[in-house]
């Protein structure tokens, strides 16, 4: 969700700003370490060198003479312009001079010291809270160290600066801390504003008034759960739409037989002395129009049970070939009454995971339209075919045709494209419905290519092995 990953991305970018900041605090930090000690090995470096030129004797304050002041008093600015101490010690490890004046004639050993006049490079070295740095003094003539000047720089100032950097880098942090908080504020309270309107919206709708829709505004994620609710109430609607017309249709479709038969009732009840030959053809009428209205209901129950469960489907192993032959068997006789020609043609011998009795039904169904809806002296022919995954019947006719603008419609309860030629052929409006259904739960697809005027093709497609 885009809030959360907005919320996320401010505290990993504090994450990684605190990260961030306290490596370039630590990596100033060292770096001052060792500019600080490389210039106070360039200051001793040059004391060395002076050394070397004026002798060891003219900074030898064991033996102090009245020259020999300006020279302690160099070595004095030296060690306050390294904010430190500074000592000069002979090769016998003797002091022989002391910034702090103190210690003349002592000897100081250290490991630092012995290793320089062993020959060894010695390194800056940290005690305490200062840096230590130890210059040789060599023998101009012999090439041998015969003194070291050892400086001791108080690293106080290197200190204050990285502490004064870690001071800014906590307001920093802190600054921005601050700022994510108000924006994590921010971004709560525009949620919780987005989710009490939508649960407004929300108890509208649950309120009855469902021809309301949600407000499709707010973060992305709000406007995804507002489309599809959205969605979700427009196939409700079509759903009740759709109800309330099945409904209509099944009342009407259930009154009309029944308003034939009373008119036909009253008729000859109205009537005196009716001809037998009458009363015979009216009750002809009658039982046509109870038989209409036990097609109705049977197929209304047909529709019933194609709406459970695919629990339901009795799935085996069946022969479409001899399943197709048998039909067209059964309806060559309508067929014939009409001269209309029924052809099967069979590209492979197929056998699939169906439940036979249902695609028995909607097949019949789609077939038995064919030749209805077919002109005299007319052809259907029908065709299966397969690969390795599906298998295909094909049922064309040279009928009447299907409109263009009516072929999404034909699949729906009781929709006809002809009533008046529907009602004339015994139709209830429902097969299509019920050939759909059934193909449906075999987890197929029906397609139609029609003219009118030029016939139809409905194609079938079902999986050979079946996938519930």
């Amino acid at each position: 969700m885009s809030y959360v990953v907005g919320i996320a991305c401010f505290l990993l970018f504090n994450v990684f700003l605190s990260i961030a900041t306290d490596h370039m605090v630590h990596s100033y930090g060292k770096k001052a370490l060792e500019e600080k000690a490389a210039y106070v090995e360039r200051q001793c470096g040059i004391l060395s060198n002076q050394l070397v030129l004026n002798g060891m004797s003219s900074y030898n304050m064991t033996n102090p003479s009245d020259d020999k002041g300006s020279n302690l008093y160099e070595l004095e600015q030296l060690a306050n312009d390294i904010g430190g101490r500074i000592l000069i010690i002979d090769d016998h490890f003797e002091i022989l001079a002391d910034t702090y004046h103190k210690n003349y004639g002592q000897y100081y050993v250290t490991d630092e010291l012995i290793a320089a006049f062993e020959g060894e490079d010695v390194d800056y070295s940290f005690v305490g809270d200062n840096i230590q740095v130890i210059s040789g003094v060599y023998n101009q003539d012999t090439g041998d160290m015969e003194a070291a000047v050892l400086a001791i720089a108080s690293l106080s100032d290197v200190d204050d600066i990285i502490n004064y950097l870690y001071t800014q880098r906590a307001t920093l942090m802190g600054l921005f801390l601050l700022i994510t908080l108000i924006v994590i504020i921010l971004l709560v309270m525009f949620m919780r504003r987005s989710f009490r309107n939508m649960q407004d919206e929300l108890d509208i709708i649950a309120e009855g008034h469902q021809e309301e829709n949600m407000s499709e505004t707010g973060f992305q994620e709000f406007h995804r759960m507002a489309v599809s609710f959205n969605r979700i109430i427009n196939r409700y609607k079509e759903l009740e739409n759709s109800r309330q017309e099945f409904v209509s249709n099944v009342s009407h479709e259930l009154k009309t037989p029944i308003t034939s038969m009373k008119i036909l009732a009253d008729s000859l009840l109205t009537q005196e002395n009716v001809p037998a030959e009458i009363y015979a053809d009216f009750m002809n009428d009658i039982v046509h129009e109870i038989d209409r209205e036990n097609q109705i209901i049977n197929d209304l129950l047909t529709l019933v049970k194609m709406d459970k469960t695919r629990a339901d489907l009795n799935i085996a192993p069946t022969n479409i070939n001899e399943l197709l032959e048998v039909l067209l068997k059964r309806i060559s006789p309508i067929a014939e009454k009409r001269n209309i020609t029924i052809r099967l043609e069979t590209m492979r011998q197929v056998v699939a995971e169906v439940d036979e009795v249902k695609l028995s039904l909607a097949c019949n169904n789609i077939i038995e339209n064919a030749v209805k809806y077919n002109h005299d002296g007319g052809k259907v022919d029908v065709s299966l075919n397969g690969d390795h995954k599906f298998f295909y019947i094909r049922v064309k006719d040279t009928g009447v045709g299907i409109p263009e603008d009516c072929q999404e419609q034909i699949f729906e309860r009781f929709y006809r494209v002809d009533k008046a030629r529907s009602r004339e052929t015994g139709g209830t409006g429902l097969g299509l419905a019920i050939s759909r259904n059934v193909i449906l739960l075999h987890k197929g697809s029906i397609r139609v290519h029609s003219k009118e005027g030029e016939g139809a093709t409905f194609i079938i497609r079902i999986p050979l092995n079946y996938l519930g």
